[in-house]
């Protein structure tokens, strides 16, 4: 073996050593850029392995040419180190340089009966060559059972992809070779430096644990004494530097430095940014070096993108001439922007280059090409670094800073001023096409003014803008789809949140007609469902999911803010309505919901309903009704989706038996809103206001803006007051109504959440009148009956032993004679059993007692 000098500045790594050390991997590949500590992770294995006589060290000399002079090389290697003897090594050379095989030379000369590793470094220097050289490696493999290979490589090589038959292929990337918190540790206490893991952490975050970055940091602190100031771009500077000084030339290091300011750079993006007409063979030259690697465009064609170190290196680099920097940011934003892709990116770029307009314009296209219909806080980050006298002049900037903020609920009150901004701009420019810039305007003013909590204004702005759209040519429209198709999206949730379902639902439905993207389409249907669904047609909702293209969606789960998470929501109300709360549970995946968006209200109120079918309606009222007493909530206000919050929460009250805390939810709500009017009926009947539960039941029937669900709430709450007053003919006007929606939209989740006396009493009316329609509408599985519990019912103990006789034999007679007492006494007892529970006869008498608890499992029936 050569001579290995002692590997300093890197500290020994084990978890890597041992892979290069295992006699399972026969073939192992380290890949990385220059810098990335390839050459030192090998020294460091040379001279810490166990059989160092086994290891063939070489180095692909600079300037190969041929084969010829690699395989040279090899043998002389493996002469020297007492595998080959003298006069082989002669032989093999001189077959070799007369045209041989190296392979088959090999084969003859060379009976490999021991183990051996063969090293080979700068391995990119092959170039052409490569491809050769990696199959004549695997041939050898194939050959020498005992022989492992290891190459130390800049770029690519087929041999990572090796398929190897005794054997494994490992490849250890740039990542992998980055150092860890304890080897930076390890090293600075090899240096002399201060043993501490917090400046080992920070020297890890500067440099990302990049060999060349760590070192010089080391060095540094080892020099001074003390802990630097670590700066990230400080250390950055100083990779590019010592990188630059192994390129080609000066002029390479140049066109590096201006080409790593993209994030990526097809051939004519970077011939604008370096001014050198020769850019694609340099970018060619910087792959076979390990710079960077040739990727697919998804616009068509391809596109270089530098490793993260060398790119973050040579940004660093670029920074130092400020005015050149900002140039060469806003050229690639403006590139970006044009083709349509990393529109994040261009963002950040135009921001950097502080280019207003374009950041501004490159933005309205992002919002526009997003496909949620929920802000997030992504370009936080970018955004704040606008500066606050910017934004007035710049909607879409104040616009999107204004989304980013309201992702966070402690930073709403800020939101809110940054929205007003832009709601207040005089005016605003071309952005996308000039046919969608007043709708522009309309859709941006009426999302900022909904998410402000102004849901009249939103409204009102959102009606004008479908107005508007509805105008728009069909040439205009095709031309401008995908854009239409996100104002939309926000222009149906305003109108939604302003109680204009219909309107709500065109929009919804133009939006998917409009999109041309799958994950649009997916987005704006999934608005659809999520409407649907809890304004009781699932039937519909159904049908709607079922023409998403889930292979767009990201696999992660979803989050209730996102397209993807509506869909969940749409999914959990379709199985609210099979009354299958438990799968409801699933989709919901309901644990305590964070209040991040103005979405809050909607997923909550639906895991009300979920948790008040489950039976824990009370602790999921007392849940909510705790969260309510904040006063940041995003969402809650004057709109629909908090309207159907207090509803399913005084439902919950008066599930858990509190009248009291039902009746303060209802008062604190506009009086004329049907989303609340079942609430208000159940109320009644739970107070016994029978006649007033009538009564109102009329007047909640008689307004307007009702969806079918709360028409077929109202319409069966009703139908149990008609009952209680003697009304039987109002009665089956309203359950047939109610019936009749369920059979044909699907709402029915009421139902199980009705008292099981009121429901008893409903299905002995279906059952006299013998209407299968109602029986089926009131039928509900026994995993939904406990759903509405009321308050305990306090039987006597006597009352409890007649029950529980009733429930055994059946006959007043018979029950008489068990308890020997007259059936007079019994028929008495009965009554007082009857008007606790609020039934009529000894079976469902029988029934609520059991789901009460206050009776067992069912016994069966005595045999005569």
């Amino acid at each position: 073996m050569n001579r290995i000098e002692p590997a300093t500045g890197v500290p020994d790594r084990p978890r890597l050593t041992r892979v290069l050390e295992s006699p399972l991997v026969r073939l192992s590949v380290v890949q990385g850029p220059t810098g990335a500590g390839k050459t030192t992770l090998l020294r460091t294995w040379v001279l810490s392995t166990e059989r160092p006589r086994d290891v063939v060290l070489v180095s692909v000399p600079a300037g190969i040419s041929s084969s010829l002079m690699l395989w040279r090389r090899v043998i002389a290697a493996a002469g020297r180190a007492g595998h080959l003897p003298e006069e082989a090594a002669a032989t093999a050379i001189e077959l070799v340089e007369s045209g041989a095989d190296p392979i088959e030379t090999a084969r003859r000369l060379v009976p490999l009966d021991h183990p051996a590793v063969l090293v080979l470094d700068a391995y990119e220097r092959l170039g052409e060559l490569t491809d050769q050289i990696d199959r004549d490696l695997v041939r050898l493999l194939a050959m020498y059972p005992m022989l492992r290979v290891i190459v130390a490589t800049r770029g690519d090589t087929a041999l990572s992809v090796a398929a190897l038959d005794d054997g494994l292929t490992r490849v250890i990337r740039h990542g992998e070779l980055s150092l860890t918190a304890d080897e930076v540790g390890a090293l600075l206490r090899e240096q002399g430096a201060p043993d501490d893991e917090r400046v080992a952490r920070q020297v890890v975050a500067a440099t990302g644990g990049f060999a060349l970055a760590v070192r010089a940091v080391v060095d540094e602190i080892s020099q001074v004494g003390h802990i630097l100031r670590l700066d990230p771009s400080q250390w950055h500077g100083v990779v590019a530097d010592r990188i630059a000084a192994s390129l080609s030339g000066p002029a390479t290091a140049d066109f590096v430095t201006d080409t790593a300011v993209a994030p990526f750079v097809g051939a004519a993006l970077a011939r604008r940014l370096s001014g050198n007409p020769d850019a694609d063979s340099l970018l060619t030259t910087l792959e076979r070096e390990g710079f960077g690697r040739w990727i697919p465009c998804a616009s068509g064609g391809r596109v270089f993108q530098y490793v993260e170190p060398v790119k973050d290196a040579f940004r660093a680099r670029a920074r130092r001439d400020g005015e050149r920097y900002r140039r060469s940011c806003v050229t690639a934003a403006r590139s970006l922007l044009e083709g349509g892709t990393a529109l994040g990116h261009a963002l950040e770029l135009a921001v950097e280059g502080m280019d207003w307009a374009l950041a501004d314009r490159v933005l309205a296209h992002l919002v526009a090409a997003s496909t949620d219909s929920y802000p997030d806080d992504t370009l936080l980050p970018v955004l704040q670094r606008v500066p606050q006298d910017v934004l007035p002049r710049h909607p879409m900037l104040a616009f999107g800073l204004g989304l980013a903020l309201s992702a966070n609920p402690l930073r709403w009150p800020e939101a809110a001023g940054v929205f007003a901004m832009a709601i207040d701009a005089p005016s605003y420019p071309t952005y996308i096409d000039p046919a969608l810039d007043e709708v522009t305007r309309m859709t941006v003013r009426a999302t900022a003014h909904r998410l402000r909590g102004d849901g009249s204004a939103a409204t009102e702005l959102s009606a004008r803008a479908l107005e508007l759209i509805a105008r728009i040519e069909p040439a205009a429209r095709s031309r401008v789809g995908e854009p239409l198709g996100a104002m939309l999206r926000q222009v149906s949730l305003s109108l939604w949140q302003g109680g204009r379902l219909p309107e709500a639902m065109s929009a919804a439905m133009t939006s998917a007609s409009v999109s041309s993207q799958p994950a649009s389409r997916n987005s704006s249907t999934a608005v659809a469902a999520a409407l649907t669904a809890p304004a009781g047609d699932t039937v519909r909702a159904r049908a709607l999911l079922a023409t998403l293209d889930r292979s767009t969606w990201p696999l992660q789960a979803p989050r209730p803010v996102s397209a993807n998470g509506l869909a969940v929501v749409a999914e959990a109300w379709i199985s609210l309505d099979a009354l299958d709360f438990a799968g409801a549970a699933k989709q919901l995946k309901l644990a305590p919901t964070e209040s991040q968006s103005e979405c809050w209200p909607l997923v909550t109120a639906t895991s009300l309903a979920v948790w008040h079918g489950k039976g824990f309606a009370a602790a999921e009222a007392e849940r909510v009704s705790t969260e309510l007493e904040r006063s940041d909530l995003p969402g809650v206000g004057e709109n629909i989706a908090s309207r159907q919050l207090h509803a399913a929460l005084a439902l919950a009250w008066l599930a858990a038996g509190d009248h009291r805390r039902a009746a303060e939810v209802l008062e604190a709500q506009p009086s004329d809103s049907p989303y609340l009017s079942h609430a208000r009926v159940m109320w009644l009947l739970a107070e016994r206001r029978d006649a007033a539960a009538f009564e109102q039941a009329e007047a909640e029937l008689a307004r307007t803006g009702h969806t079918i669900r709360s028409r077929a709430e109202v319409q069966t709450s009703g139908a149990i007051a008609a009952l209680r007053v003697g009304d039987e003919e109002r009665a089956w006007a309203w359950l047939g109504a109610a019936a009749l929606a369920s059979d044909h939209y699907g709402a029915r989740m009421h139902v199980a959440l009705l008292p099981p006396r009121d429901r008893l009493a409903l299905g002995e009316f279906a059952a006299q009148r013998s209407a299968p329609l109602l029986q089926r509408y009131l039928r509900t599985p026994g995993r939904a009956r406990g759903a509405a519990r009321p308050a305990a019912v306090e039987l006597t103990d006597r009352e409890r032993v007649v029950l529980a006789a009733v429930d055994r034999h059946g006959s007043t007679r018979d029950v008489a004679a068990a308890l020997f007492v007259s059936p007079s006494t019994v028929k008495a007892q009965l009554q007082s059993i009857y008007r606790k529970l609020g039934v009529t006869s000894r079976r469902a008498a029988c029934d609520v007692a059991r789901e009460l608890g206050i009776l067992g499992p069912e016994v069966p029936a005595r045999v005569p």
